[in-house]
């Protein structure tokens, strides 16, 4: 029998949720407003042409708008993971689909963990998402020449940099998340609930698989760098 407590409890919950989950797509836009992401690829052509390493100011607004965004988002969908593991555990009836939704907030909170680690790499998507003017295609064509033959740029340097780093905070959460999956899969077997076991499994099985694409990345970040910025990835 289900108490008064226990449904005032649930009713918090899954209103606590709903305002999380409202407020991770509504609040940082509020927050922080639109960006200007559209200006990243001017910012760019500039920094890339300074030939120093450090920002512009132009491109260190863009940069900072990228991390206070994703550590919004982090500050959001942390809670909101919980909340909704929390009603996982709570309510067996409805775990399957509770489960989904939580591992859906536990891949959002990973993008975003990689946006607040390294806001920079970002933005490099953008630089190919879109028709490019003169200036971009010929700096373009310089990183493109620096991957393939060398020597890189202090500025190519921070880009490698960068595209690593996002590439080992998403390998290690991500592995991290493989973890967690492999033991629930363990102990829905031991349980005898064999199909949630089986799903669970693939699950982790796929998290493995983008743990290994990305300790590759890491380990060579040059080919895929280069295939990110013709518009490839």
């Amino acid at each position: 029998m289900i108490t008064t407590t226990a449904r005032r409890r649930d009713a918090g919950l899954l209103t606590m949720a709903m305002i999380l989950a409202t407020a991770f797509f509504l609040a940082p836009p509020l927050l922080f407003g639109p960006g200007r992401l559209g200006d990243f690829p001017r910012a760019f052509v500039g920094y890339w042409s300074s030939g120093s390493p450090d920002f512009r100011p132009d491109l260190q607004y863009l940069v900072d708008y990228q991390f206070h965004y994703h550590l919004a988002r982090v500050v959001i969908a942390l809670p909101l993971l919980v909340v909704l593991v929390t009603l996982a555990v709570l309510h067996r009836r409805f775990r399957p689909a509770i489960g989904t939704l939580a591992l859906v907030a536990a891949v959002l909170l990973i993008a975003n963990v990689q946006g607040a680690v390294s806001p920079f790499g970002t933005l490099l998507p953008i630089l190919a998402s879109g028709p490019a003017d003169a200036d971009l295609i010929a700096v373009l064509a310089q990183i493109r020449d620096q991957l393939h033959n060398g020597p890189t740029s202090p500025a190519l340097d921070v880009m490698l940099d960068e595209y690593v780093r996002w590439h080992v905070a998403k390998g290690l959460l991500v592995g991290l998340l493989a973890a967690v999956l492999i033991g629930l899969s363990v102990v829905t077997w031991r349980r005898r609930r064999r199909w949630l076991s089986l799903l669970t499994a693939v699950a982790a099985m796929a998290a493995l698989v983008v743990v290994a694409a990305n300790a590759t990345t890491v380990m060579n970040p040059s080919p895929p760098l280069l295939l990110l910025l013709q518009g490839s990835w």
